[in-house]
């Protein structure tokens, strides 16, 4: 006798994308920023984070979005994208408010380590890619779970293209794959905390 077995889904893991309005605006205007950032001997300035991180490539000051305005203006319009999600899927956060924003620019072989970003929410802007594609990768490490011969139930491959801007819970697991060109890949990054609304009753359906 063969018994009927129900299958139902518990949980559901998203990453959203959009196309960045003005794009080639905005690639000249972080490419000017990586220009100076690259000849600090010459311009005597640099925001350079030399800490030893997941992300092995170069990258800006964490609070690059105060120092520069391109970047706050480009987290202006990632974060009211977000908020449009967030009207439209009905989420509990009404409001997002940026903690970090920094550039990262990946030369030959520089690439990623799996690292998570432990805020509500990250994105990542894809400034210039065209030659030096990226893979992005998103990890679950469950260890221990059934899966189908020849899946790869614990990794998912994502693969933006230049002006796109990718967005997802910041807790959830990534990496980069190496940037194999000599073409340099950069990417601004943020992560961005929830601002609940106060004195929100969740059972009489108003905030």
């Amino acid at each position: 006798m063969e018994i009927k077995v129900d299958k139902h889904v518990i949980f559901t893991d998203y990453v959203w994308s959009f196309m960045m309005p003005d794009h080639e605006h905005w690639k000249k205007e972080i490419e000017n920023i990586i220009t100076v950032e690259k000849n600090k001997s010459i311009h005597n300035f640099s925001t350079e984070n030399l800490q030893d991180r997941p992300v092995r490539a170069h990258k800006t000051a964490w609070d690059s979005f105060a120092r520069y305005p391109a970047v706050f203006n480009i987290l202006k319009i990632i974060s009211s994208t977000i908020q449009q999600s967030i009207r439209q899927d009905g989420w509990e956060a009404p409001t997002l408010n940026p903690v970090d924003g920094w550039i990262n620019w990946f030369e030959k072989n520089q690439f990623a380590h799996e690292h998570d970003h432990n805020c509500l929410l990250s994105a990542v802007y894809y400034v210039s890619s065209e030659h030096s594609p990226s893979k992005f990768f998103f990890h679950r490490n469950d260890r221990f779970r059934l899966r189908k011969e020849n899946e790869e139930a614990n990794l998912k491959l994502v693969e933006p293209k230049e002006g796109s801007v990718i967005f997802f819970t910041g807790c959830q697991s990534h990496s980069v794959s190496a940037n194999t060109s000599d073409k340099t890949r950069i990417t601004l990054a943020a992560n961005f905390v929830g601002e609940y609304v106060k004195n929100w009753n969740p059972y009489d359906g108003r905030k």
